[in-house]
């Protein structure tokens, strides 16, 4: 534990994500005292802790209600749209006015900003910049152009596993774009329980060394105010380790965020693995997924051991995709989850040469065949 808390205390790049409710009262009125807090904290690790930081702010939708008058969160998308377009200036406002003479940048992004390699790549050089001249980017997603927050996305859509389905999500993939040190998610909830907090039986958990299947089965329904629940905080959790990411869950008003990093505090630390290249943390994370690849056992085999996935050992194919698509990777069964690459091939060449392989093997092997995905283009699953 001492050597997660002295790396925590290490760490310079820090994304700090607060949630609605931490945003905001019960009426959505601004809760200054929990803004004016951070603000202090987040001012003082920047000027004198020589620290990076990312604000990743929710509230917009909310904050928007209450100028508009409205008493509950609209069910229609447009309508939350427009509270998020009327609330956002709002929301940013008091950040301004609350950072004072600190510049502040705001920063609003949809899922495709992510998915398309350029634009995830002008992203990160922007915050790069803004860093570097000591500005604090304020992200939110954009709602007004994309409703991936305000939809209800647990059908889990294909390609968009690690969609903005909160901000919670936003954060981490914010946190492993930029080579983050540390992501702070500040909620309602002091950390990661057994149970739902209510529950007497419900244990406290202070660190989580590995993301196991038990520890994903611990995830809670969100707020009526916020879209965020333990269901997405364990999602960034994954995103943040697997993007070597250290990750901390902390009550928003209960916590002074400069003695946390610190000093240590109440919280759920999640220990990172190893960082995996860039490329492949926007493969797994942010890219959309065009298709499907399923491959037999020997190629299962051969690419757990880190080979390129060549023609015969592809089974088949699904999905519409091009070359250069990001496409996921399975075994012939389809249950299990092998890793996410870019295709060599679109969907229809491979198809035809599968069945070129299967009805003429002599002309087949006289085909000028590449490596359907490069190891080097291949991001393999934990």
């Amino acid at each position: 534990m001492q050597a997660a808390l002295d790396a925590i205390k290490a760490a310079k790049r820090v994304v700090i994500k607060i949630g609605t409710k931490s945003v905001l009262l019960d009426d959505h009125s601004f809760d200054f005292k929990t803004m004016a807090a951070l603000i202090h904290d987040i001012k003082d690790m920047v000027k004198n802790q020589g620290r990076e930081v990312v604000l990743v702010t929710s509230g917009a939708v909310a904050a928007g209600m209450k100028k508009l008058g409205w008493k509950e969160r609209p069910r229609d998308l447009v309508a939350q749209q427009v509270a998020a377009a009327v609330g956002n200036p709002l929301l940013l406002n008091e950040y301004v006015r609350l950072f004072d003479d600190s510049p502040v940048a705001q920063v609003l992004l949809t899922q495709q900003d992510l998915s398309n390699r350029k634009s995830y790549l002008h992203f990160s050089n922007a915050i790069e910049m803004m860093l570097k001249i000591k500005v604090i980017p304020v992200l939110n997603e954009n709602d007004v152009v994309s409703i991936d927050e305000l939809a209800d996305t647990s059908s889990g859509e294909t390609g968009k596993d690690y969609n903005f389905s909160d901000n919670d999500v936003l954060s981490a993939l914010v946190a492993a774009s930029i080579n983050a040190d540390l992501a702070i998610i500040m909620s309602d909830i002091d950390g990661l329980y057994t149970k739902k907090p209510s529950a007497r039986d419900a244990d406290f958990i202070p660190y989580v060394e590995h993301l196991t299947g038990d520890i994903m089965a611990m995830g809670q329904e969100g707020s009526k105010a916020g879209r965020g629940g333990m269901v997405t905080k364990l999602k960034a959790a994954q995103i943040c380790t697997m993007s070597g990411v250290w990750m901390l869950i902390c009550h928003a008003k209960k916590t002074d965020i400069g003695k946390l990093v610190n000093e240590g505090g109440r919280c759920t630390i999640f220990k990172p693995s190893e960082r995996m290249a860039g490329k492949k943390i926007w493969m797994v994370f942010a890219a959309n997924v065009s298709g499907k690849i399923m491959l037999d056992k020997g190629a299962v085999k051969a690419v757990s051991g880190g080979a390129s996935i060549l023609l015969p050992g592809v089974v088949h194919v699904s999905g519409d995709f091009h070359k250069g698509d990001v496409v996921e990777v399975w075994d012939e069964p389809g249950s299990k989850l092998l890793g996410k690459g870019l295709a060599n091939y679109s969907s229809g060449e491979i198809d035809r040469l599968i069945k070129l392989r299967t009805r003429d093997r002599e002309t087949f092997k006289r085909e000028p065949v590449e490596e359907v995905i490069l190891r080097d283009n291949l991001a393999l699953m934990p």
